[in-house]
């Protein structure tokens, strides 16, 4: 499941359930970093997919679902500097893997899919590249609660140009990008059309000199759909993504910072 297509699939509420906070980490032994994993799934090419060995990974929980600009996934990050996307299928995750999160997971019978150039951690994937989310009922086969709230894991700071010209290098992490603003036609709109217009909008962050643009993209079913783009210049944090090309995606309204004066 894309980037794109998880912007777009479903309206949700929010239904807070008391957080489990202990600190209690089973310390499970891992043998591969997600950075290895993200460039194994690089590796495979668009639509291609393998099924896991007995292998365990952990990641933090950089992004959940609760603002519903994600749906029916968590992306999580280790201090390798890679990242990926465990697609399940559940609503209302963060209840459970909420962001701050420290995870393991067992691959060993899950499949790692690339989608449009995005790894993906799956239940399976048919030979045209078709994904089924892990299910609910499942979860506990594969996913063991860490500690939380875990912030062994931080945003990168890093320039637009060096997002623009290598997103791969920095796919499903979280970065801070400094001294961008969104472009005249972006700013002061809403961050996307409404769902019944568009299932997700793309709005455009430049540099100061406007000589670089990268694509943010909002689903039109999240809970700050209406809210306005700033019209300031500053920092904009986001979890790289691509669906062939660069995509950004904000996890709320609280990951974009841009109160300075604007560039001309």
């Amino acid at each position: 499941m894309s980037a794109s297509l998880l912007l777009s699939s479903c309206f949700k509420k929010t239904y807070d359930s008391p957080l489990d906070t202990s600190q209690y980490d089973p310390n499970l032994p891992v043998q591969a970093s997600l950075k290895q994993i993200s460039n194994i799934g690089q590796a495979l090419g668009s639509g291609h997919s393998r099924v896991m060995g007995d292998t365990t990974v952990y990641g933090i929980v950089v992004a959940d679902d609760k603002s519903g600009n994600y749906y029916k996934q968590i992306i999580i990050e280790d201090t390798s500097f890679g990242g990926v996307v465990l697609y399940m299928d559940k609503s209302y995750i963060y209840n459970d893997y909420p962001a701050g999160r420290k995870i393991y997971v067992k691959l060993k019978g899950l499949t790692l899919a690339n989608y449009n150039g995005l790894p993906e951690i799956v239940y399976s994937a048919d030979q045209a590249g078709n994904t089924v989310p892990i299910p609910s009922g499942l979860l506990g086969n594969y996913i063991v609660k860490g500690n939380y709230p875990n912030n062994t894991v931080q945003a990168r700071d890093v320039t637009i140009d060096q997002v623009k010209s290598n997103p791969f290098a920095y796919l499903n992490t979280l970065v801070k990008i400094s001294n961008v603003q969104f472009q005249l036609t972006s700013a002061g709109t809403s961050y996307a059309l409404p769902s019944a217009t568009a299932s997700a909008t793309n709005r455009v962050i430049e540099s100061c000199d406007h000589s670089v643009t990268a694509t943010v993209r909002t689903s039109g079913y999240c809970n700050f759909q209406p809210y306005l783009t700033p019209t300031g210049n500053g920092t904009a944090t986001a979890i790289v993504s691509v669906y062939g090309s660069l995509q950004l995606i904000i996890r709320d309204t609280t990951d974009i910072n841009m109160t300075g004066t604007r560039c001309n």
